[in-house]
């Protein structure tokens, strides 16, 4: 990495904090210092030059905020980076006004650190440049000079911002293989850019994804690497060109799961240096979150089969609710297709819609399994189903905004629904679309104290529910559905 050789001091009174960066930046190729207390700080820094400095906040002798000062007096290019457990704006922007470079808020992942130092260093690099050109300026020409070779700098600068803020804001839905080769498209202006997914047992590529100008030729669907690049690239960022097309692999965990590929520049053919820097740094922020992504839907998975398995007990418990879930999800899946929702609400619906009765399993039995009609009393205890099932979603922090989805499920359109009379479009659209298919699938079904209605009946509920328990464009496509022959099965 780029900053390999590197000095760095590090600044923390805990033992804990200061082993784990010294490890991480020591297999990084750094040379790492370290001290508890800010005046042994400051007697290291007039011994030794010093690349980057890691400062805590809170010292045993001083605010970590004060040593900004001395440290920029005695040199200017160092970059320092602050560490805090309680970050809070004022001190962030008082560190920010005295030449901290950025933040990191205990605890922090180790890929974090790493991006910070690389950006940290990247801006030390130009800060000394700056200094040694200021240094030898003896003229207007030089001055001119110095200025274009700025703003050269303030634009890339810019530019790993914009790379490293594109990425770090995509949400878990959106495709980062498709951001990452805008990117390379906005920053890099190539004639054509692909992704290739590589086999792990093969030194075959295939092509997934593709971005190219008009008239340019496309990019080979299927290609085979040389022998010598593969183990080479799965071990570092080498490149290989390749009939003037850069190929960049994309590593996660020491595994190489793909290629960027990238025709030369408009008008500049091969890449230069600073390009090629660009390029890795969109593989790099890419790689991560492309492994966060991984972790997440597999803790994700792991929460949603535990919610199923509540339902499954549920269904164990109650004959009625048997099968119900499924079939309210099938018809909210095929509502929602036939509304053309967004692809994020159709996500959701397919996470909520199976496990829309999980408050439920609160439900004591003499109540949830009583073959009469409820008493009022018990119909309240009933109610309380739709608020238990969002407090035992809203456990699992990633699933709080599909908890109130489940919440609102029995809200009406007209304002006198549960728990909290939500109405019209302050209800979540999800919720009104289940609300729809709950009810249509409980006329439906037989229960102790009454028979099923038919389809015809149902649907005449629906129409005569519509604007008051139910949305009408809701209620209007659902009636659509039903009347071209979709039926749960």
């Amino acid at each position: 990495m780029m900053f390999d050789g590197s000095t760095v001091l590090v600044i923390d009174d805990s033992f804990e904090t200061t082993e784990l960066l010294s490890d991480c930046l020591t297999m990084n190729a750094c040379h790492v210092l370290k001290a508890d207390t800010g005046n042994k700080a400051l007697q290291i820094l007039r011994q030794n030059e010093i690349d980057v400095a890691v400062v805590d906040i809170n010292l045993p002798d001083m605010n970590g905020i004060s040593l900004l000062d001395p440290i920029k007096t005695h040199d200017p290019t160092i970059a320092i980076v602050m560490i805090t457990g309680y970050p809070e704006p004022n001190f962030v922007v008082d560190a920010m006004k005295k030449g901290a470079s950025d933040f990191l808020v205990k605890p922090f992942d180790l890929d974090k650190l790493l991006i910070v130092m690389m950006r940290v260093m990247r801006e030390r690099e130009i800060l000394r440049e700056k200094k040694d050109i200021l240094d030898k300026l003896e003229d207007k020409k030089k001055i001119e000079m110095l200025n274009r070779q700025l703003q050269k700098k303030i634009e890339e600068l810019s530019t790993m911002f914009h790379i490293s803020n594109s990425l770090n804001g995509l949400s878990i839905a959106e495709d980062v293989y498709e951001k990452m080769l805008q990117l390379v498209r906005e920053v890099l202006n190539p004639r054509s850019c692909a992704f290739y997914l590589a086999g792990h047992d093969s030194q075959e590529l295939i092509l997934v994804l593709e971005h190219k100008d008009n008239g340019t030729k496309p990019h080979e669907r299927r290609l085979v690497l040389s022998d010598e690049f593969v183990p080479k690239s799965g071990l570092s960022m080498t490149y290989l060109t390749r009939n003037g097309t850069v190929f960049l692999p994309l590593i996660i965990k020491d595994q190489r799961v793909g290629y960027i590929a990238v025709e030369g520049r408009k008008g500049k053919g091969v890449f230069p240096s600073d390009d090629l820097f660009l390029l890795k740094l969109v593989a790099e922020k890419a790689a991560i979150k492309i492994e966060n992504k991984m972790l997440y839907e597999s803790l994700y998975n792991s929460i949603l089969d535990t919610l199923s398995s509540l339902i499954i007990a549920i269904d164990r418990r109650d004959s009625y609710t048997k099968g119900h879930c499924e079939r309210v999800a099938e018809m909210c899946l095929q509502l929602g297709e036939r509304m053309n929702i967004s692809e994020y609400e159709r996500s959701v619906l397919g996470i909520v819609s199976p496990i829309h009765d999980l408050g439920k399993i609160g439900i004591a039995d003499e109540v949830l399994l009583k073959p009469g009609s409820l008493t009022n009393k018990e119909y309240e205890v009933m109610k309380g189903h739709a608020a238990m099932g969002e407090e035992i979603m809203k456990r699992f922090e990633i699933l709080a905004e599909e908890a109130k989805i489940i919440r609102h499920h029995h809200e009406r359109f007209d304002g006198k629904g549960y728990p909290d009379q939500l109405a019209a479009a302050a209800i979540p659209l999800c919720s009104r679309i289940i609300a729809v298919c709950d009810a249509y699938d409980a006329m439906t079904s037989d229960r102790p104290y009454r028979k099923a209605l038919s389809l015809g009946e149902a649907m005449e509920e629906i129409k005569r529910g519509s604007g008051k328990q139910f949305d009408p464009p809701v209620a209007e496509a659902f009636m659509s559905v039903m009347a071209s022959g979709a039926r749960p099965e």
